[in-house]
């Protein structure tokens, strides 16, 4: 029977962390913001081609110096694709392992009593997002949501009596200490709705193993997501079901996009499968956990904004063992950004990268802060080196620094002193520049390749759009405008850093892009 709650600010501060507690870890180091460190080394690295030549004898290593940098980057792109290709390559002998075996009703029935002591329960928070993409068990809304009564009575009327339960929760506003957001209304949202169920006589919420997948409300799941996600759980001896974190690959995918949009949500999957999942940094949008875990790690902090970027450092800092992010085998889809116009497209383009590197450097502040609390020195440098290499370099600095410090050292050297090169002259600096551009734009191209026409996306539209003479030509087209994509993107993410340190806590908001006008038709069930 669906089950509701009308929340008040003072139940709000009820086992949670918020009220004073979060007013206490949000004055905690406000003054001294860690993420600036991150900054500083960013800027040092990407001036690195203005001053390096300016050093009387130093200088004479600077071709060589740029030469290591931009390979060390051609490096990472290599290793990270090797990655995605194999995961790409799993994805598909899934789907071909399952197309040979038997698929009938017989089987499903035997997999699904094998699996009977374990119950999934699902989260997602709602704002202003269209009430047409929302599928949820544990629904969170704040407070402040236009219309969130009618809303949750929609969704009452639209999904009463498809789910085991189905729960509402409303995130009070304006409780100390806290911001608006994911993270507050989930963390409020999984504590009620945990509270609710544990209450519930029929439910019997003691004799079950539950399994906790936190998601976005334009998520769209794969059929056989769940049935996937308690086979591998299911694999794992106990202690490894509880420091893991299951991460299917996400799509970004609508009917019709501008490049900026296509060419960030291709390379977004590309890093699901090669950086965030192999290199063990931290899950994005929706993932899945036990909700042992889950309340191990005391949920979501009501003090931050970006949930996913957080949990997995958060995680190991709260239950002092070392958590794993596991990928699942499909292909999960979420929305990309949309605008009214191609002006407003832009505009919420970037607005969604502010928010995602904002969040990054908030994250770097608060692994800092609690470094002490990490089991490990080896897991805690470990960490942080791969943390800054991707947020920091591979989609701040990189670009930057691959497609202007050939251009701003030879600038530079007219109007330097003198001096010998070494090993490297300046002619076969500008050759092996030229060589790195073009090995770049391979890998991009085995990227475009691997996401748009071998991953076995579900849906027909998608088919449609990358498939015949139109989607193949497309492709290569945001191929090409590929480099000058990410390159914009890093040009965002420096001025969203320079931001933080400059204003500090107060850009730490969650102003969600919009996506009013997207509409995900082809659903497909979570269970």
């Amino acid at each position: 029977m669906p089950s509701s709650l009308d929340s008040s600010p003072s139940s709000s501060l009820d086992n949670l962390d918020s009220g004073i507690n979060a007013a206490k870890l949000e004055s905690a180091n406000r003054f001294v913001r860690w993420n600036l460190l991150f900054i500083l080394i960013i800027f040092v690295f990407l001036l690195f081609p203005i001053w390096l030549p300016l050093i009387p004898h130093i200088n004479q290593v600077t071709n060589i110096a740029i030469i290591i940098i931009i390979g060390l980057f051609q490096l990472i792109w290599l290793v990270a694709t090797i990655c995605a290709i194999r995961r790409t390559l799993a994805i598909n002998s899934r789907i071909k392992l399952k197309n040979i075996k038997s698929q009938d009703v017989e089987s499903a029935e035997t997999a699904a009593e094998n699996y009977s002591t374990i119950r999934h329960i699902v989260a997602m928070t709602l704002y202003k997002e269209p009430m047409s993409s929302c599928l949820s068990v544990i629904i969170g809304m704040e407070c402040r949501t236009p219309d969130k009564e009618a809303k949750r009575d929609q969704v009452y009327a639209e999904y009463k009596g498809k789910f085991l339960r189905l729960i509402v929760t409303f995130h009070p506003s304006d409780i100390p200490g806290e911001i608006g957001g994911k993270c507050s209304n989930m963390n409020y949202a999984c504590r009620q709705g945990l509270k609710i169920l544990r209450q519930d006589a029929d439910y019997n919420y003691e004799k079950y193993e539950h399994v906790f997948t936190n998601c976005d409300c334009d998520a769209v799941f794969d059929p056989e997501y769940m049935l996937e996600l308690e086979a591998e759980y299911s694999k794992l001896e106990h202690a490894d079901r509880h420091s893991s974190i299951w991460q299917s690959i996400i799509v970004y995918k609508r009917d019709s996009m501008p490049f900026f949009v296509d060419v960030t949500g291709v390379l977004r999957t590309f890093f699901f499968m090669g950086v965030l999942i192999p290199w063990n940094i931290n899950p994005m949008s929706h993932y899945s956990l036990s909700v042992k875990l889950l309340e191990e790690g005391a949920f979501t902090h009501p003090a931050y904004q970006m949930e996913d970027i957080i949990a997995l450092i958060r995680y190991t800092i709260m239950t002092q063992r070392e958590i794993r992010i596991r990928p699942l085998n499909l292909i999960s889809i979420n929305g990309p950004t949309s605008g009214a116009n191609y002006a407003d497209g832009v505009r919420e383009w970037a607005l969604q990268i502010r928010r995602w590197t904002i969040g990054a450097g908030e994250v770097f502040h608060y692994f800092i802060v609690k470094t002490y609390r990490i089991p490990g020195l080896y897991l805690s440098i470990s960490w942080a080196s791969r943390f800054f290499i991707y947020y920091g370099l591979v989609l701040c600095a990189s670009a930057i620094f691959s497609v202007f410090s050939a251009i701003i050292v030879q600038l530079i050297n007219i109007v330097a002193a003198e001096h010998d090169r070494l090993f490297i002259s300046d002619s076969l600096f500008s050759t092996i520049c030229f060589i790195f551009l073009g090995t770049q734009y391979a890998f991009l191209l085995i990227v475009t390749v691997l996401v748009r026409w071998i991953l076995p996306v579900p849906g027909n539209s998608n088919q449609n759009y990358n498939k015949g003479l139109r989607g193949v030509a497309r492709g290569l087209w945001h191929w090409v405008l590929m480099l000058p994509t990410i390159t914009a993107y890093s040009f965002v993410e420096l001025y969203s850093f320079l931001e933080l340190g400059f204003r500090g806590k107060d850009v730490c908001k969650h102003n969600a892009a919009n996506k009013n006008n997207l509409i995900l038709t082809s659903k497909m069930s979570i269970g």
